[in-house]
């Protein structure tokens, strides 16, 4: 694997025990918004090869509605650049990752279509003055599953460790409150595709709503099924906590709607099988990675060039499932890859730790801090699963909201999507809920009776 300098000097500068997180000295966040380094921490210059462009703020896209809703694409009227397949997949073997490579062996017909690449991805200014102020305030004395004095912006722009990493990743920018509506459909080895949920969904980030002080919740959503008909009805509330050493692990409660009660689901969690998508994938795969970090020691390996999913408003917005979805995986005429430079992060499952996974491997986009790519390895080594992450650009309010994934079961042959925005509400921007509204009691009083 091919590192960057940059990259490389971060991973020597590891520490060999991960117990004490340290914030960087003044003068390494003295980088940030320099010649060298964007204020939330990727690198501005582009590559000398010109793959990956130089970064420049303030990129806007077409004109869409203030509240959001579907993202116009501003990039539909551009063509493919370079087609890889099974045949010449050994041509571009260093800028793919391994799960992407087993694809393209699998299935013939499979392939990564890859486009000019475009660094649109910027944040609100007070972000990116917290970011800078994060780098040298933020600290962890754990084993990577919490951080203290995080407030506002990205906790580790200048990042040391594997953990850090993921935890950009965790309390990424989704900017304001939002409510979507969105499916999620899972295709079996047979080529049969089914929807596994319909979901109307309130999000919000408490960790970027009051940046002035550290905030115990980095997420909190409430979502209510709509659909197939089975669950209609069916809520969950899920709080995203911040310090699980204090706090304990996420809190998730469900509204059974038979049951008509709300009860709270400790079983919710690492490799437990998520009721949303049928058990399809486990309840950490969610995102491409959502969760504790206490059952992994997360090694930063470096950064490097990579085709990773990039600016896909075509396949998640403008697309219907039977277009987007076919028998053995999602068409790749509408998915779009880009190069771009990404943080690469091995998690290894921690000596008398229980999980299905032995090893997960992220590949985190430098701009956004957003996992692109995910695979996961089961106990023997072999590679179980691999996910891409479409992410999209929000240029009105200058966030990436949550990434749709989908997600390769290569064990089972079969394939599943979390988010098919197309069809739905998009992202609409909405007033704060008041916390009284996200409650077990208000989930339980607002229910289907």
């Amino acid at each position: 694997m091919k590192i960057s300098q940059f990259a490389l000097s971060a991973a020597l500068c590891l520490p060999l025990s991960f117990s004490v997180y340290a914030a960087v000295s003044p003068e390494e966040a003295a980088q940030l918004g320099g010649d060298k380094l964007t204020k939330i921490g990727a690198e501005r210059a582009g590559t000398a090869d010109g793959l990956v462009p130089a970064w420049t703020p303030d990129w806007k896209g077409p004109q869409m509605p203030a509240e959001g809703g579907i993202y116009p694409d501003p990039f539909a009227s551009e063509k493919s650049q370079l087609t890889i397949t099974a045949a010449n997949m050994g041509q571009y073997a260093d800028k793919l990752s391994e799960g992407t490579k087993q694809l393209l062996s699998r299935w013939p017909d499979f392939k990564v279509e890859v486009y000019q690449s475009h660094r649109v991805v910027d944040f609100p200014d007070w972000l990116k003055a917290d970011t800078i102020k994060n780098a040298t305030r933020v600290q962890d004395t754990t084993d990577g599953s919490s951080i203290q004095g995080a407030m506002g912006g990205y906790p580790f722009p200048i990042p040391k460790s594997g953990a850090e990493v993921i935890w950009n990743h965790n309390l990424r920018y989704y900017g304001p409150p939002y409510r979507s509506k969105f499916a999620g459909y899972m295709i079996d080895s047979s080529g049969n595709r089914m929807m596994t949920h319909d979901l109307e969904n309130y999000t919000e980030s408490p960790y970027h709503e009051s940046p002035e002080e550290p905030a115990r919740f980095f997420q909190r959503r409430m979502t209510t099924y709509v659909g197939p008909p089975r669950m209609v009805g069916e809520k969950s509330l899920t709080y995203m906590v911040t310090n699980f050493k204090d706090d304990g692990r996420d809190k998730i409660w469900v509204y059974n709607q038979g049951q008509r009660r709300v009860r709270l689901a400790p079983d919710m969690g690492y490799d437990n099988p998520l009721a949303m998508a049928g058990g399809a994938y486990f309840s950490d795969e969610l995102g491409m990675w959502e969760g504790q970090l206490d059952r992994f020691d997360f090694k930063l390996v470096g950064k490097k060039v990579m085709y990773v999913p990039y600016n896909n408003y075509k396949f998640v917005m403008h697309s219907t499932p039977e277009e987007a979805y076919g028998k053995q995986f999602a068409n790749p005429d509408l998915v779009r890859w880009e190069p771009h430079r990404v943080w690469v992060v091995e998690a290894t499952l921690k000596p008398g730790m229980r999980h299905a996974q032995s090893k997960k491997v992220f590949y985190v986009d430098e701009d956004s801090w957003s996992i692109v790519l995910y695979e996961g390895y089961d106990q023997a080594g072999k590679l179980m699963r691999t996910a891409q992450g479409f992410l999209t650009y929000d240029w009105n309010t200058k966030s990436v909201p949550n990434t749709p994934m989908v997600i390769y079961d290569l064990v089972k042959g079969q394939y599943c999507s979390s988010m098919h925005i197309a069809g739905g509400s998009g992202y609409v921007r909405v007033a704060r809920w008041p916390n009284s509204k996200l409650t077990p009691d208000s989930m339980a009083g607002s229910g289907i009776r």
